[in-house]
């Protein structure tokens, strides 16, 4: 994907990544060659993915052996198997989704890519029941009603089949009246995981942002590289940016209740580096497009038509 442009993302609903963190890496990304991914064994056929999955193997302690910082203990270059493993032992009663693209302008010729990250959340939830319009309407992930989402993570894993890394990282939380937190109390405990924020805007609810250039250097707002990196949105509904130059990237929108502004009805935090989504991008195509110049060399050796008479 070309520098410098802002890049819109679908969530609707490989492979290194270079190091995540805030520190930075001069080492080009590595795409594997493609290979089938390993089938679960074992479980019968459903319409939820989760029942189609191995037990997960809990407790996962997959980023312990990465830097940077975590949302619920998800990491920037996990893999992909690695991320959904840790990602349903944080969240055992979960519902998941799979996202079959990511990179929305990836060209990817004759190569069938397959989940492309992930979507997994809980809550008060109940079986759709299809007898009119309107509930099929009602049903989301996992083809159930969600009456409230308490908690989401979403995942961007994108890449070739069974070599998908993690290069994004989203997270919802929804409290009801009774239990929401204070917003003193969220910014706190904000600040003691990822330290002093760069920027805290007040209106219309409130943000926090953390960014860093390539090298991992925090941007304060004075910076004028500060309001460029701006693009990686809490929110994993959200449109996404990233531009060259830019590091790791971290958002966070406190949402209040309407009648009370000192308090958290919903908190968003997402995180990604935005240099190395590029780079991850770049290698990416270049892999696709050079399996399928392959692809088409291999048809043209084998081919056994005669030559036309003219």
């Amino acid at each position: 994907m070309p520098p410098n442009r802002p890049t819109l993302l679908s969530l609707a609903l490989t492979a290194a990544l270079l190091a995540a963190g805030c520190g930075g890496s001069d080492a080009p990304p590595k795409i594997a060659a493609a290979s089938p991914a390993p089938a679960a064994a074992g479980n019968k056929a459903s319409t939820r993915p989760e029942d189609n999955l191995p037990d997960a193997r809990c407790p996962s302690k997959a980023g312990t052996a990465l830097p940077g910082p975590d949302i619920v203990g998800l990491k920037l270059g996990m893999s992909f198997d690695e991320a959904l493993n840790h990602a349903r032992c944080a969240m055992d009663d979960g519902v998941i989704g799979f996202t079959p693209r990511w990179f929305q302008q990836l060209r990817t010729g004759s190569t069938v890519l397959r989940n492309q990250g992930f979507t997994i959340q809980r809550g008060d939830t109940a079986e759709c029941v299809f007898k009119s319009l309107g509930d099929a309407q009602k049903c989301g992930l996992g083809r159930r009603v969600w009456e409230h989402v308490d908690e989401l993570i979403s995942v961007a894993a994108p890449g070739l089949d069974g070599h998908q890394t993690v290069v994004g990282i989203w997270r919802t939380q929804n409290w009801k009246p009774g239990a929401m937190p204070s917003r003193a109390s969220v910014l706190q405990a904000l600040r003691d995981k990822y330290g002093r924020e760069g920027e805290l805007t007040e209106q219309p609810s409130g943000t926090a942002s953390w960014r860093y250039d390539t090298a991992g250097e925090p941007l304060s707002k004075a910076s004028p590289q500060f309001t460029q990196c701006y693009g990686i949105s809490a929110r994993h509904n959200g449109s996404q940016a990233w531009r060259e130059g830019c590091g790791l990237s971290i958002s966070a929108d406190l949402i209040p209740p309407r009648d009370n502004p000192q308090l958290v009805q919903t908190l968003y935090v997402g995180m990604a580096h935005q240099q190395q989504l590029i780079d991850y991008g770049d290698a990416l195509q270049a892999e696709l497009d050079r399996l399928d110049a392959a692809r088409r060399q291999s048809e043209v050796d084998a081919a056994s038509g005669s030559a036309p008479k003219l």
